[in-house]
C-alpha cells in the first residue's frame, strides 16, 4: 500500500512539473501578415483558432498575436494570410563598461558638433525618439529636453529607464545632454527627446514591440528615430514597418551591432535599406573591436569609451555601436535644424536629402570610398573642408597679411607651394586654448620656390588656424588645406 502511494505521488509530481512546461510550449508569439488590412474578419480568424491579439498595426497589414502552436498550420493555409513569422526577441546592442575617457565629450567634438554650436545651431525644434529602455526624465541633464513618450512594455506606466546599465538614458545624454557647463554636453542639446520604451529592464523585447514603437514615431511626427537595439532574425513585418516609417518622413538610425566576435553580421533593423547602419570608432579613429562589419554599414561614429548620463543623476562610460548611433542621430538633428537643401533634386528638402548630406559630409576612413568597416566614413556636422588660398605678405603692418581659417577638429594636410616667402608660421588654437603641439613654422631658402606638405591632425572642437607670412613685400605662397 505504501509502495502504491509513493508511485501515485511520484506520478502527480511529474504531472505537476510537466503541466506548466506543456502550457508554455503550446503557444507561440507570432506576427501574421494579411493580404489586406486586418479587420473584424481577420480578428475573428485569429480568435477562432484561440489566438490573443497583442498589437494591431496601422502602418503595415499585420497583427501580432499569441497563437496555439497547433493552429499555425491552419493560419498559414488560410487565403487571407500572406505570412506567419516568429515575433522574434529583440535585445539591446550590448554595451561594454569602461572607466576612462580622454575628455567628457570627445565624441561630440570629433563629429564637428561644436562648430555648429558656435554658429548657434543646437538642434532646436527637432523631434527625436529613442526606441530603447526608456529615459530618466528627472536627470538634470535631460529634464529640459524631455518631452514624454510611451511605454510599450507596460502601457499603464511611464517610459522610465529601468535597465541595469541605464542604456536608454546613456543614449539620451549623447543626443541631448544640456549645455550647462556640468557633466557632459549632448550633440543636439536643444532637440526634443521622446522616450519610446520597447524593451524591459533586462533589455528584452520583441519585434512587434519595435514595430509598435516605429508606428508611434510615425503617428507623433517624429523627425529622427534612434534605435540602439536589434535582432539577428530578419522579419518581413519589421522591414515593412521601416519602409512605412521612411515613407512617412522619419529618418531611421540604428546601431549596427557589437557582433564582430560572433560572425560580424549587421543586426536588423540596421541591415535594412531604409535604415542608416552605424559602426563604432575609437578615439584614434580606428574601429571599435566589437563593431559589426558588412556592406550595410553606412556611417561610422564615436562609440569607444563614451561618457554620458545614467539614471539617478549620474554618469558612466560605455562602449559600443549603441553609443555610435546617437552621435549620427544628433548630427542629423543639427543639420536638420540648420536647414536642408534639395540634394536629390526631387523638388523637396526632406529626410532623404538629410541622409545624403550625412553621406557626403562624412570623413572618409579606412579604405578609400565606401567600405564595410566605416561605410561612407566618420559622421561630420560640417563637410570635411578643402581650403584654397594665396597667402601674401602685404606692405605695412604684418596684421594685414595674416589669414585665419576655421576647421572642425580632424586630420588635415597643409600643402604649400611657395613662390617668394622666407617663412610661414602657423598658430593653432582649439576650444582648450592655444595648441603649441599643432603650431609651428617652416623656413624656405631665399628666392627658391619650395613645395612642402605639413600635417595638421588633432584638436578639440573647432580649430582656429592663423597663417603668418614673412618675406618681401608682395611675396606669396599658394596653400591648400585638405582633410584626409
Amino acid at each position: 500500500m505504501k509502495g502504491l502511494r509513493r508511485t501515485i505521488l511520484a506520478i502527480l509530481t511529474i504531472l505537476t512539473i510537466l503541466a506548466p512546461l506543456h502550457a508554455v510550449a503550446a503557444e507561440k508569439r507570432v506576427i501574421i501578415g494579411f493580404h489586406g488590412r486586418p479587420g473584424p474578419a481577420e480578428h475573428a480568424l485569429l480568435q477562432g483558432v484561440g489566438g490573443k491579439i497583442k498589437h494591431q498595426f496601422n502602418s503595415i497589414q499585420a497583427t501580432a498575436a499569441l497563437v496555439p502552436e497547433e493552429a499555425l498550420a491552419t493560419l498559414r493555409g488560410n487565403a487571407k494570410v500572406a505570412y506567419v513569422e516568429e515575433d522574434a526577441p529583440i535585445t539591446l546592442v550590448e554595451t561594454l563598461s569602461g572607466n576612462t575617457e580622454q575628455d567628457n565629450s570627445w565624441g561630440v567634438a570629433r563629429v564637428g558638433a561644436l562648430a555648429l554650436h558656435a554658429q548657434g545651431s543646437f538642434g532646436q525644434g527637432v523631434r527625436i525618439a529613442t526606441l530603447d529602455t526608456g529615459i530618466d526624465a528627472a536627470h538634470p541633464e535631460l529634464a529640459a529636453s524631455y518631452r514624454g513618450g510611451v511605454n510599450l512594455i507596460d502601457p499603464a506606466a511611464p517610459p522610465l529607464d529601468d535597465s541595469w546599465n541605464g542604456h536608454g538614458t546613456h543614449v539620451a545624454g549623447i543626443l541631448a545632454a544640456a549645455n550647462n557647463n556640468i557633466g557632459v554636453v549632448g550633440i543636439a542639446p536643444a532637440a526634443e527627446l521622446y522616450a519610446v520604451k520597447v524593451t524591459d529592464g533586462s533589455g528584452f523585447g520583441t519585434v512587434s514591440d519595435l514595430i509598435a514603437g516605429l508606428e508611434w514615431a510615425i503617428a507623433n511626427q517624429i523627425d529622427i528615430a534612434n534605435i540602439s537595439l536589434g535582432t539577428s532574425v530578419s522579419s518581413l513585418a519589421l522591414e515593412q514597418a521601416c519602409q512605412a516609417a521612411d515613407q512617412a518622413g522619419v529618418l531611421l538610425v540604428a546601431a549596427a551591432g557589437n557582433t564582430r566576435n560572433t560572425g560580424g553580421a549587421v543586426l536588423y533593423p540596421a541591415a535594412y535599406a531604409q535604415v542608416i547602419a552605424v559602426s563604432a570608432t575609437a578615439p584614434d579613429n580606428s574601429a571599435v573591436y566589437v563593431s559589426a562589419l558588412g556592406p550595410q554599414i553606412e556611417l561610422a561614429a564615436p562609440g569607444g569609451e563614451i561618457y554620458s548620463t545614467v539614471p539617478g543623476g549620474g554618469y558612466a562610460v560605455l562602449t559600443g555601436t549603441s553609443q555610435a548611433a546617437p552621435h549620427v542621430t544628433g548630427v542629423a538633428a543639427l543639420l536638420l535644424a540648420a536647414g536642408l537643401q534639395d540634394l536629390d533634386g526631387n523638388g523637396a528638402a526632406d529626410h532623404r536629402d538629410l541622409r545624403l548630406q550625412l553621406q557626403q559630409t562624412a570623413l572618409d576612413l579606412g579604405d578609400p570610398g565606401v567600405d564595410a568597416v566605416f561605410g561612407h566614413g566618420l559622421v561630420q556636422a560640417v563637410a570635411a573642408p578643402q581650403v584654397n588660398m594665396r597667402l601674401t605678405r602685404f606692405k605695412g603692418s604684418i596684421g594685414q597679411s595674416i589669414q585665419e581659417v576655421s576647421l572642425p577638429a580632424g586630420r588635415y594636410e597643409v600643402q604649400i607651394a611657395n613662390t617668394s616667402l622666407y617663412r610661414i608660421e602657423t598658430k593653432v588654437s582649439d576650444q582648450t586654448g592655444y595648441r603649441p603641439d599643432l603650431s609651428g613654422s617652416v623656413v624656405f631658402r631665399p628666392k627658391t620656390p619650395t613645395g612642402i606638405i605639413l600635417p595638421l591632425a588633432g584638436g578639440v572642437g573647432l580649430l582656429e588656424v592663423r597663417l603668418i607670412p614673412d618675406g618681401p613685400a608682395n611675396g606669396f605662397a599658394d596653400i591648400v588645406i585638405r582633410s584626409y
